[in-house]
C-alpha cells in the first residue's frame, strides 16, 4: 500500500498501518511527517533516510540489534549497571572481561590481580644492558635479565642494592650437569674443579684438597702442621752469669753474652738442625749443658775476647723423655774476629 499527500488540519486520533506501507510524498513544504501522539507499528518498518529522535528511544524485549554502518552515541553508552562507555573513550566494567589485548599495557592502572600465568613460555629476542628485548623488574629497571645474542652469553644486571638468592641449597652446574659450586644453608660451601671438590668450608676454617699456592701468608703460623717452614731466628736478651735456655721450636739463635754463660735447650725434634751465633760483649766464658755432644768428646774452643763471634751448629739426635737425656750432635766451634 502506498500513501501520498497525507495532510491533516485537525486532531487525528491515530493512523494504523497494517502490513508494509510506503510513504512516498508528504503534504507539506518540508516533506516532514510530524506525529504528536503515539505511532504503533504492528509489523516491519523500513526507513530509507535518517531518523531523528529528540527524546528517549526505548527498546523493549530486543534480543538483537544489527547495525550495518557506524553507531554514534553522543553522550556515551550504558549497558545495564555493569558497563559504561564514556564519550572521551573510557570504558568502565564491573564484571569479568574476557579479551585479547595488544600493546605493552604500560598505561593500565588499578589492576588488582598481580598473578600472571603463561601456560607455555615467554620468548624474547636479543638485548643489551641498555636496550633490546629484556625482562625488566623495578620502577627504574633496577634488575634486568637478557641474552645479548653476540655469543658472550646471558646476563643478570642488578643496578640497585644487593643481588640476593634465597634458597636452602644453591647449586651451580655446567651445561653437562657437572657440579661447579654447592652452597648449603648452615653448612659448607664447596668449590669444584673438573667435577672434583677442591675447597670445602667448615665450622673451624677451610679444607683444601690438593696444593695451595700463595704469594704470601699472614700470621705467625704457629698452628700450622705437616709443613716445612723457613729458618726462624730467636734472639734472647743479653745474658750474663746465668743459664740461657733455647727453645728448639726455632732454627737459629743469636746470643749476646757477657761474663760466664751456660747454654741449655728444651724441646726439639729428632733430625732437626739448628745454629747458635754467640757475640761476646766483654770478656766472656761460654759453656754448654750435657745435652751437647762434641767431636771426640772434647769441649768447643770458644774465644773469650770481647767482640768475637762464634758459630756452632748441631742436630737433634734424640729428643729427651723421662729417664732419657736429649742428645745433640754439635760441630766444632768456628770463630770470627
Amino acid at each position: 500500500m502506498a500513501l501520498t499527500k497525507i495532510g491533516s488540519i485537525g486532531i487525528n486520533t491515530g493512523i494504523a498501518f497494517a502490513g508494509v506501507t510506503t510513504i512516498a510524498t508528504l503534504n507539506g513544504s518540508d516533506n516532514v511527517l510530524s506525529v504528536g501522539g503515539t505511532v504503533n507499528f504492528v509489523s516491519d518498518v523500513s526507513i530509507g533516510g535518517t531518523v531523528s529522535i529528540a527524546g528517549t528511544l526505548t527498546y523493549e524485549d530486543v534480543t538483537n540489534v544489527d547495525a550495518v554502518g557506524l553507531i554514534t552515541a553522543r553522550d556515551g553508552i550504558i549497558v545495564g549497571s555493569g558497563i559504561t562507555l564514556s564519550v572521551d573513550g573510557d570504558g568502565f566494567f564491573t564484571g569479568i572481561i574476557t579479551a585479547t589485548f595488544a600493546g605493552d599495557g604500560s598505561a593500565l592502572t588499578g589492576v588488582a590481580n598481580t598473578d600472571v600465568i603463561f601456560p607455555d613460555k615467554i620468548s624474547l629476542g636479543d638485548g643489551t644492558s641498555t636496550d633490546g628485548d629484556q625482562i625488566n623488574i623495578g620502577v627504574g629497571s633496577d634488575l634486568k635479565i637478557y641474552h645479548n645474542g653476540s655469543g658472550t652469553g646471558s646476563f643478570i644486571d642488578n643496578n640497585t642494592g644487593d643481588l640476593r638468592i634465597r634458597s636452602d641449597d644453591v647449586q651451580i652446574r655446567g651445561s653437562n650437569d657437572e657440579i661447579i659450586a654447592l652452597f648449603y644453608e648452615n653448612s659448607s660451601v664447596d668449590l669444584y674443579f673438573n667435577g672434583n671438590k677442591k675447597i670445602e668450608t667448615t665450622n673451624t676454617g677451610v679444607t683444601v684438597t690438593g696444593t695451595v699456592a700463595a704469594t704470601s701468608y699472614t700470621g705467625d703460623g704457629s698452628s700450622l702442621t705437616g709443613i716445612e717452614v723457613g729458618i726462624q731466628t730467636a734472639v734472647p736478651k743479653s745474658v750474663s752469669g746465668i743459664t740461657t735456655v733455647l727453645d728448639l721450636s726455632k732454627d737459629d739463635f743469636k746470643i749476646t753474652a757477657a761474663g760466664i754463660t751456660t747454654v741449655d735447650v728444651r724441646g726439639g725434634s729428632e733430625g732437626n738442625s739448628h745454629t747458635i751465633r754467640i757475640v761476646n760483649s766483654g770478656v766472656t766464658t761460654v759453656g754448654f749443658s750435657t745435652y751437647f755432644l762434641f767431636p771426640s768428646g772434647g769441649l768447643p774452643n770458644i774465644p773469650t775476647t770481647s767482640g768475637t763471634i762464634s758459630l756452632i751448629s748441631f742436630t737433634v739426635h734424640r729428643q729427651g723423655a723421662v729417664g732419657i737425656a736429649t742428645q745433640l750432635l754439635a760441630g766444632a766451634s768456628v770463630s770470627f774476629a
